[in-house]
């Protein structure tokens, strides 16, 4: 019996088209619709959004923008007031130290077990996939007392001791793109009298850029947005996260602070737009190789 084939046409391209663009369109406005709302909110007074937060300004007032610069403060644990900038301050050296820490450490661990064999190494592999099967509330007391206990706690000197573990998701991922990367180009380097730093450093790891940066926006994003690192493990450090966070628990104190959290949010929003939209080339492009040596 013959197979079937399915036969493509102009039309039913263009349904197939229409049908995908539909479908992403509805992604599109599902994505976009808390961005616009927290927008459309920070140009409203208090009063106005108590009646009807759905509803468009009809003031818009864009000083709420301003204030987020004045009145979006924190009040940590000992007392002490943190403003916008300090804030900004500390989700900036978080976000710097995690991501890069975390992404090397990943990325040095996950070479070693798909490159290299050696006693232990496939018992090691299955411990780290039923260690990311562990909910992290149900680790969080013991990593929180193994952390006090090391002196880790709001410590900045020694917080990316944690941030260092390498056995986490980007683990997962840069384990099946080292095992997917041809062993070809470290042979010939090999062969060339290059060590296995030489050939990790340059050789292996140009091949796997457009998936670090991949992960590394990933993770930045994720600790971007993370108030409960400030809030466990560096309560003197409050990021703009946390910042947020305890704002909007104090909000009903200051007059239109609604607003003004909503405006702060935008604001917030801003480094991860820029990151993201300063990076999505270097994702898409496609990895580019030389020939082999015979």
């Amino acid at each position: 019996m013959d197979k079937l084939k399915f036969k493509h046409t102009p039309a039913i391209d263009k349904v197939i088209y229409i049908a995908f663009f539909v479908l992403f369109a509805i992604f599109a406005v599902v994505y976009l619709y808390p961005l616009v709302w927290a927008i459309i909110n920070s140009l409203k007074s208090m009063e106005e959004y108590s009646n009807d937060g759905l509803a468009l300004p009809k003031n818009p007032l864009f000083y709420h923008y301003v204030q987020v610069f004045t009145s979006f403060r924190s009040t940590g644990i000992d007392g002490t007031t943190y403003g916008y900038f300090a804030m900004l301050l500390n989700s900036l050296w978080i976000l710097v130290v995690n991501v890069t820490v975390n992404v090397c450490s990943s990325a040095m661990l996950a070479y070693a077990l798909a490159k290299f064999r050696f006693p232990g190494s496939k018992v090691l592999y299955a411990v780290v996939i039923f260690a990311n099967t562990i909910p992290i509330i149900g680790a969080g007391p013991a990593a929180y007392k193994l952390a006090m206990s090391l002196n880790l706690v709001n410590n900045p000197a020694t917080i990316w001791l944690m941030w260092a573990s390498g056995f986490d998701f980007a683990f997962i991922v840069l384990y099946g793109y080292f095992k997917g990367v041809s062993s070809s180009y470290s042979e010939s380097a090999k062969m060339d009298g290059a060590n296995n730093l030489v050939i990790l450093f340059k050789i292996v790891l140009p091949q796997v850029i457009p998936c670090l940066v991949a992960i590394a926006i990933t993770q930045a994003i994720n600790v971007w947005n993370n108030y409960s690192v400030c809030m466990v493990y560096l309560r003197d450090y409050p990021n703009l996260a946390y910042g947020m966070y305890t704002f909007k628990a104090d909000a009903f104190l200051e007059k239109d602070s609604t607003p003004i959290y909503f405006a702060a949010a935008v604001v917030s929003c801003i480094p991860v737009i820029v990151l993201y939209a300063c990076t999505q080339e270097l994702i898409l492009t496609n990895m580019t190789t030389g020939g082999l040596k015979g």
